[in-house]
Formats: C-alpha cells, structure tokens, sequence
C-alpha cells in the first residue's frame, strides 16, 4: 500500500518552507498504478499544513485531483484514502478506522507531486462530461455523502438544517441535503459567498438574521458546522436548541462540555473524511445536479504553489477554491 511519488517533487520540509526536488519515476506494484498528474486543488488542510506542524512533516500536500494513468491514459480522480480493503473496519465500510490507513498529503505523498503510485481502487474513472477542475472538488462531494448517511440513523428528512460556513464544503453539503429532502439554510458571514450559495438555490443568511424566530422548535434539528472557527460552532451549537444534532466537518478548536450536551439530549457526530464514496460522487456531479465546477475561482500552473498558499493564506476570503493544473 506504499505510495510512492516520483517527477517534480514539491516537499514541505518545515513551516512555511517548500523545496523543489526530482526523483525517478517509481514503479508501481502490481495492485497498483502509476499515475500522472493532471490538476490538483488547493484545499484548506493544505493552507493549514503550510503554517502549523502537524507532525506529518516532511510530507507532500495536495489530496483533491484527478490525473491519468501511466500506459492507457485513463483519465481519473484519486480517492486519497489508502486503506487495506480487508480488515473489520474496511469490510464494514469504516476504511478511515483501519490500522493501515493512509491519507494523500498527510500521512503519504500527495498530489503536488507530478505523479504518484496509487492502488487501483483509489484510482476512480471519469467521464468526457466531468472535466478535470471539476473532478478536483469531488472530496467535498464524498464528505458531504458521509455526512448524509450519517444523518439518516438520527433525524429524519424533514429537520431543519443549518450549515455553518458557505465555503466550497458547505455549499456541498448544503446541496447534497438538499437534494435528500432536508429543509437547509446556509449561514456566512461574507456577502460574496452568500451570493454563490444563493446561486445554487439554497437559502443564506447573515449571522446577524438569525433571531429567536429563526431557531428551530418541535422537530429536531441539525447544525453542520464547516466554517472550523470558533465562533462558527459556537454559532451551531446555540441554534440547534433542545435535543439537536451537532455534525463537526470543521475542525474548531472550541471546547465542548459532556455534560452541557447530556443536559440539552444533544447528539455529536464527527463527520472523519468521505468514507470512499468517490463512486457515487462521480455519478452525481456528472449527473448535473452539482455543479462543483462553479466553486473554481482561481486557475494557476503547479510551479506557482507556494505562492498561491502564501496568496491565499494572506486573503483566504479572496478565493473560493484553487486548481493547479500540472504540465
């Protein structure tokens, strides 16, 4: 299950520090492929990467891409979730639980570099229609399939949904729960970003709309919180009310008291990563219904990377979602 990277190697050796190596092309095992890339997003994990340790340094960054396989020309989207496909845990469909998981850019080399072996079932065709921007906002789509199956053992289609945050996941799951019969109501602080939900036809409000009137009563409701801020899952769990369910995507460092949810009957789910679902993510964004290619704001060449986390990093509100397209 090694993942090997071989070409131009972008490795982040320190905080705020990225250097430039090149390596042979690895060979891949036979359950693997040798992949090249394409184009790869920017995500948040990797802006985060960039200016705090982790401790998965050094590490390649780069995990949303699509790319072709070496010899056929496949075009594919990588799912970044290593796992060994045989243990308990992936048998029962929780890969992010097995003792060899591996994630792209954080625990294996990432899709920065210019190619990459990857096991075969990580490597998902894609159709003519999907093309290669939109493929690389497809992690979202499966985070966003996660948290809807997540849902459904606790609250039914008819709960109210608030999604703290209208960056691209929120906007996702937004739609995606949408879709599922979900009455949903995205909550952003940036008028920008509430236009974009908006485009997509989900309702967005100001934190400043959101009044006694506005919290739920009777059915129970559901707070998505996306934003990772404090005051975004402050904002989540307050308006979620009595015997409301807080789904965490976001990773805010706000404390949670055990027995302020026992008291409220509130649940708390951790949505870890999109469970493999790339099959399905792939079937509904080429379907039309997402049009995940519409959150590309800002298409840069792969030598710009360390600018564009810089860039980014400095304006984050600036910039939706960012492609890098490989040579």
């Amino acid at each position: 299950m090694e993942v090997v990277a071989g070409g131009k190697i972008p490795t982040l050796t320190a905080i705020r520090r990225i250097e430039i190596t090149e390596l042979a092309l690895p060979t891949p095992a036979s359950d693997q492929y040798l992949i090249k890339l394409r184009a790869t997003g920017v995500c948040g994990t990797d802006l985060h990467l960039y200016e705090s340790d982790w401790g998965f340094m050094p590490v390649v960054l780069g995990h949303d891409a699509v790319g072709e396989i070496v010899g056929s020309g496949q075009r594919v989207v990588l799912d970044p979730a290593i796992s060994c496909r045989r243990c308990a845990y992936c048998l029962a469909g929780r890969r992010n639980a097995c003792p060899e998981y591996r994630f792209l850019g954080m625990t294996a080399p990432g899709t920065f570099a210019s190619f990459l072996t990857i096991p075969k079932v990580n490597a998902i065709p894609i159709p003519d229609e999907l093309s290669d921007e939109a493929g690389t906002v497809l992690e979202p789509v499966c985070v966003a399939l996660h948290l809807k199956e997540r849902l459904k053992s606790v609250v039914k289609h008819d709960s109210p949904v608030l999604v703290v945050g209208g960056g691209p996941i929120g906007i996702v799951a937004a739609r995606v729960l949408q879709l599922e019969g979900y009455n949903v109501t995205v909550v952003e602080t940036v008028d920008s970003r509430r236009q974009k939900v908006r485009s997509w036809g989900i309702t967005c409000i100001s934190p400043e709309e959101i009044t006694p009137s506005t919290s739920p009563t009777g059915a129970r409701a559901v707070a998505v919180e996306t934003s990772s801020s404090i005051p975004g899952a402050q904002l989540a769990i307050e308006w979620m009310g009595f015997g409301g369910v807080f789904a965490s995507i976001g990773a805010s460092s706000l404390s949670l008291r055990v027995a302020d949810l026992l008291l409220k009957d509130q649940s708390l789910i951790g949505i870890h990563g999109g469970g493999g679902r790339y099959v399905e993510a792939v079937e509904l964004v080429a379907s039309g219904v997402l049009p995940v290619g519409e959150l590309v704001s800002h298409r840069r060449p792969i030598a710009d990377l360390e600018e564009v986390i810089i860039e980014t990093n400095r304006s984050p509100l600036d910039v939706y979602r960012t492609v890098l397209m490989h040579s």
